[in-house]
């Protein structure tokens, strides 16, 4: 991964002034007590290099290493030496490890789907604690927004339907330098006093996760959620996280909510998003949480300990899939993260394009997250939490290049065979496909039971034509790493306001 881009880099960065003193800070007359902050160019110089400073090992800034690139170029060599000594045994030997990889993927799943439905030990000697209004902790809210002035009004109405006392909320709607509309829109929200807007300089990468360092480095309270743009929190969810985070032994970092898409029902493409999500966080996580196995957090309604993001130097600017990264940092760093059940709705993307943006840049991120933990150590600091890097993380990346791939390649051979062409599929590779797409299904139904939101059969089944779009976006992803890797392909959201209404 070479970084190619304009935007400053760390050795520009390095060259910066400190920016303005605390005195000199901005402080604009906001709405109804609400204050907006422009924030110190040195509070954003930290909040974007901090990370690759201190810590760099853990920091997509600095892309490949000259290590990796030594085994990764040793590899390619071994591999064409192979091929021209060997095709015959390098081809069988690829046939293998396909074949040895897919039917791990199988029974991983398999395993997976029998750990949700494995009994839940409900006998425990400590008694559950449910923190009282009377001593709750004050709670920070980081609300990421850009270029979102037709959403925010929903974004606010929902925050304001929290189940929490408003005298400990610590809210903070973080803006960039240039959203003059978002903020135009703020300004007209009558904001309350417990809100404070933060206008983000352009210094460093322009993303999601340096945002969130700037509001993580002003929060107030001990417990600290993300919320996006077009989220749609359970008024109940912060009250479930504190509860969590009560009894648990004080090790854990984190507990992720499960989302959902209030428009699944919009078209194909948000139908298969949903069965997508709601495998994932009703069936997947949990699971993955019953093995202790780390996972990668979802980008948004994950609620942290304060102190396990300060120690763990908060997000990576760099890697545009922070979450997926700070999941597996936090398990290096001996955290643990959990689950709760309220949900979060969010607005699914529902045309091809948008679709492919948003997934190409999640592929990147997650290829950025394989590179910087393979970089020393195991991932994850446990075996445990190895075998998840690969089995999670590991397997998403390979199987978002493959399926296109392998989609074309069977349709081939079966056509060849129709035209009277010798059969090219063996009885195996049959049961294999089978298998597999099987688990799938199963899967995807196990998300519809868990999360009692049921799809047309239909819908189940056309999902061996939505795989496929992912390699699409795994290809751009791959290009976008060598002339772009810090890009944050922006999501438009607001185009399904009234099915939010309706649900």
């Amino acid at each position: 991964m070479v970084n190619r881009e304009k935007s400053p880099g760390l050795q520009a960065a390095s060259n910066l002034q400190s920016g303005a003193s605390s005195e000199d800070a901005d402080y604009l007359r906001g709405t109804a007590g609400a204050k907006i902050i422009r924030v110190r160019d040195s509070e954003a110089y930290r909040a974007g290099f901090d990370l690759a400073q201190t810590l760099p090992h853990f920091s997509a800034a600095s892309g490949v290493t000259v290590g990796q690139w030594v085994v990764l170029l040793g590899l390619a060599v071994i591999f064409v030496l192979a091929i021209v000594i060997a095709p015959g045994a390098v081809l069988h030997f690829l046939q293998i490890l396909l074949v040895t990889i897919f039917w791990f993927a199988i029974c991983f799943r398999a395993v997976l789907l029998l750990t949700h439905y494995w009994p839940k030990n409900t006998n425990s000697s400590k008694p559950d604690v449910s923190p009282t209004s009377e001593n709750l902790p004050i709670y920070t809210l980081l609300l990421p927004v850009y270029d979102e002035s037709k959403i925010l009004p929903e974004l606010v109405k929902s925050i304001s339907k929290m189940d929490y006392p408003t005298d400990l909320l610590d809210i903070k709607l973080l803006l960039e330098v240039d959203d003059e509309a978002t903020l135009a829109v703020a300004r007209k929200l009558n904001l309350p006093s417990n809100w404070q807007v933060l206008i983000v300089p352009d210094i460093g990468p322009r993303t999601k996760p340096k945002a969130l360092n700037v509001g993580l480095a002003r929060a107030k309270g001990s417990f600290v959620a993300i919320y996006d743009a077009e989220d749609r929190p359970d008024p109940a969810q912060l009250r479930a996280a504190v509860t969590a985070f009560a009894n648990d032994d004080g090790n854990m970092a984190c507990v992720q909510a499960p989302l959902g898409y209030y428009n699944a029902d919009h078209n194909w493409i948000t139908k298969q998003f949903s069965l997508e999500y709601n495998a994932q966080f009703k069936v997947i996580i949990p699971a993955l949480v019953r093995l202790g196995i780390a996972f990668p957090l979802g980008g948004t309604s994950n609620h942290f300990r304060r102190c396990a993001l300060e120690q763990t130097k908060g997000w990576d600017p760099f890697n545009v899939t922070e979450d997926a990264d700070l999941g597996f940092r936090l398990a290096k760093m001996g955290w643990r993260a959990g689950v709760i059940s309220p949900p979060t709705m969010e607005e699914a993307t529902a045309r091809v394009r948008p679709w492919i943006g948003q997934r190409s840049r999640w592929i990147k991120g997650f290829i950025q997250t394989l590179i910087v933990h393979l970089r020393g150590g195991l991932p994850g600091g446990k075996p445990i939490h190895t075998f998840g890097f690969f089995s999670v993380l590991g397997l998403a990346v390979f199987s978002a290049f493959s399926h296109g791939f392998l989609l074309l390649a069977f349709c081939l051979c079966l056509l060849n065979w129709a035209l009277g062409g010798p059969a090219t599929l063996s009885g195996t590779d049959y049961l294999l496909a089978g298998a597999g797409v099987a688990m799938a299904w199963v899967l995807l139904l196990a998300g519809c039971h868990a999360a009692g939101k049921w799809q047309n059969l239909w819908s189940i089944i056309s999902s061996v034509f939505y795989w496929p779009l992912q390699t699409w976006a795994a290809l751009r992803a791959a290009i976008e790493l060598f002339y772009k890797p810090f890009y944050w392909e922006k999501t438009d959201h607001g185009h399904s306001l009234d099915e939010a209404a309706d649900k």
